[in-house]
């Protein structure tokens, strides 16, 4: 069963890439359409698709079609994570080794303070 929730961490990190790299290429294509229409796109645009791709927006009548994808892939990214945290939780529990004390020993009585003499 671990071995499940590994794999499906493991593909639900991929899929959020995936999202990530989507809203990325998308976001080239709209400061791309931005500067085609002469409407800026500078240093800061590629700051912005760099850390949070999911913001840079193209402006004009065909900013619809973008946002709508842009959108698509922002839940997209979200639910992968989710995901992804939700079985990398599953995955440590199945896999979590408790420690044993050793035999004759007791937990719950306080060790002694060495004694100076």
């Amino acid at each position: 069963m671990a071995a499940l929730f590994h794999i499906v961490a493991g593909l639900a990190l991929l899929a959020a890439l995936i999202a990530w790299v989507v809203a990325v290429r998308g976001g080239l294509k709209a400061i791309a359409a931005n500067r085609a229409a002469g409407q800026g796109g500078g240093a800061g645009s590629y700051a912005l698709l760099a850390f949070w791709p999911f913001a840079v927006q193209r402006r004009g009548h065909e900013a619809e079609i973008d946002a709508v994808r842009t959108g698509k892939a922002a839940i997209a990214f979200f639910v992968c994570v989710t995901i992804a945290v939700a079985a990398i939780s599953a995955y440590t529990n199945l896999t979590f080794k408790h420690s044993v004390a050793p035999a004759g020993s007791s937990p719950a009585a306080p060790a002694g303070a060495p004694s100076k003499s």
